[in-house]
């Protein structure tokens, strides 16, 4: 009698633009096996893209990716000790130039701001915060040239500084609330040629301010929730020479506004009457702008989080899309790609998985890398030309990692399969069949693995026509535990995952 269950892993490896079943997506496996790299801050990087990740023996670490190479380490930028990145921080890479700028702890002058090239190993800018405490700089935004920052210092706090790599020099520029108290508390952005942020002058009253390079002068923008209460100005994004954003105030709860640059901000929704939020407190970009019109996250009264639109030609603010009917979908990292407005959204069905939505129909699920209702929760979108860039769980055994998603590589004319490859029955007991069907002939192996990586069954290689293939694996001479199942081919590159669990 087998009361265990065995979970068993099939990861099917070939050489193709199709990735898990799904044409265009391509994945990067850093902490190999069945561990995270957990990728972070994605960030452009000339033809690369730079992020942190952790490969399970260096820790939390500076990674390039480029082509359809693998991701490359960095700089071992501590190699004394486990990380080199702490987790907290809030956008701690920016490019200026030829050059990524990122936040790091090389073990002997805490966390400081690094520079790199691309190839030569990081160099540190002057320090900030003299010996092992290190002043942590995050928030990075980039206005002439220039990298804007906020860094902590034992004297000031967290306080608003620049740095100019031309004079490879730092300078405080903002010392809101004296006697060492810290006053910068993020979402610093670059707008009309000047630096927005929010901050807290008084004690509890975070609000918008604005910091001008030629004046070199920092004033608050209004006190939008007045008095000592805070507003807390978040998701900022400058949208067709404005500046949206979410705040919060007593009469109305958090709220969607925009800025032009002169006068005040100005209050555009109030999606439920009362105190009630009409956007969630959440950093996550929950606002975009598409087709010349404002999307966002919001709830009213009858529906919760879901998709809104505001459109300034008309002033008018809209519900637009759910993809979950009148259960909540919670829209998030809203991005603009391919002529369509991308985001990461919840489905009673898929979970949270990736979507799509062009403005007038339905949003269509893009993708859908965990079957069932689990989710593989995309996050992190980043754009480079046609591809998108992201973070998800693949849900195959193989953790979350970097992928990579091209919607103009959707032919399947290349690809092996001609259809989707099925596990089953599932759960089974002592034996599961393979079904794949193969649009021309092709040379596998499959072969099951223990979690040490030891092969406990092969088919060897098999030549197999075009057509419906059905390949069975017995499981009743395994051990208890959990097993990956591997499809290879000559190239011995991963192509497709799906899961069995075996009783």
């Amino acid at each position: 009698m087998y009361i265990a269950r065995i979970s068993v892993v099939c990861l099917l490896i070939l050489l193709s633009t199709t990735l898990y079943g799904q044409a265009g997506l391509e994945k990067f496996d850093i902490n190999t096996g069945f561990s995270s790299s957990y990728p972070l801050h994605i960030t452009l990087f000339g033809s690369k893209v730079a992020f942190y990740a952790n490969n399970g023996s260096k820790g939390w670490e500076l990674y390039t990716q480029e082509g359809s190479n693998a991701p490359v380490l960095s700089a071992d930028m501590n190699p004394l000790a486990g990380s080199a990145i702490g987790l907290y921080f809030n956008k701690p890479i920016a490019t200026i130039g030829s050059k990524l700028y990122f936040t790091a702890d090389n073990g002997l002058n805490g966390t400081e701001l690094f520079s790199y090239n691309g190839s030569s190993t990081p160099l540190m800018t002057p320090e900030i915060e003299a010996g092992t405490a290190g002043s942590s700089p995050d928030d990075f935004a980039v206005l002439n040239g220039n990298l804007y920052f906020r860094a902590n210092t034992s004297t000031e706090g967290y306080e608003l500084w620049m740095y100019n790599p031309s004079l490879n020099q730092h300078t405080r520029l903002t010392d809101l609330k004296p006697a060492g108290d810290s006053s910068i508390t993020g979402n610093i952005t670059a707008f009309a040629g000047k630096i927005y942020f929010t901050a807290d002058s008084l004690g509890g009253n975070n609000e918008l301010w604005m910091y001008d390079p030629i004046s070199n002068t920092a004033t608050m923008v209004h006190d939008i929730n007045a008095g000592v209460a805070a507003s807390n100005p978040k998701n900022l994004i400058v949208i067709n020479n404005k500046l949206y954003f979410s705040a919060e105030e007593a009469a109305t709860g958090r709220e969607l506004y925009v800025y032009t640059g002169t006068g005040l901000p100005q209050r555009l929704t109030d999606l439920v009457a009362g105190s009630f939020n009409g956007i969630p407190d959440m950093q996550q970009p929950l606002i975009a702008g598409f087709n010349n019109k404002v999307y966002f996250t919001g709830s009213d009264a009858a529906t919760l989080n879901q998709l809104y639109v505001y459109d300034p030609a008309t002033g008018n603010t809209t519900f637009a899309a759910s993809t979950n009917g009148t259960g909540t979908s919670e829209p998030q990292w809203l991005t603009e790609y391919g002529g369509k407005l991308y985001f990461t959204a919840y489905n009673d069905t898929t979970g949270i998985e990736l979507w799509a939505y062009d403005g007038t129909s339905a949003p269509t699920l893009v993708l859908d890398l965990c079957k069932g209702t689990t989710g593989s929760t995309p996050q992190q979108l980043v754009v480079m030309g046609d591809d998108l860039y992201f973070r998800a769980n693949d849900c195959n055994g193989v953790g979350e990692e970097l992928l990579r998603y091209n919607y103009k590589k959707l032919s399947v004319q290349d690809a092996l399969f001609a259809a989707d490859v099925n596990l089953y029955p599932n759960p089974a007991i002592e034996t599961a069949t393979l079904q794949m069907k193969l649009q021309k002939p092709a040379i596998l192996l499959v072969e099951l693995r223990d979690m040490q990586g030891r092969i406990v069954y092969t088919t060897g290689t098999v030549q197999y026509p075009s057509g419906n293939q059905h390949i069975n694996l017995p499981l009743a001479t395994l051990a208890a535990g959990n097993y990956q199942c591997n499809i290879v081919s000559a190239t011995g590159k991963r192509f497709y995952s799906s899961k069995l669990t075996v009783q």
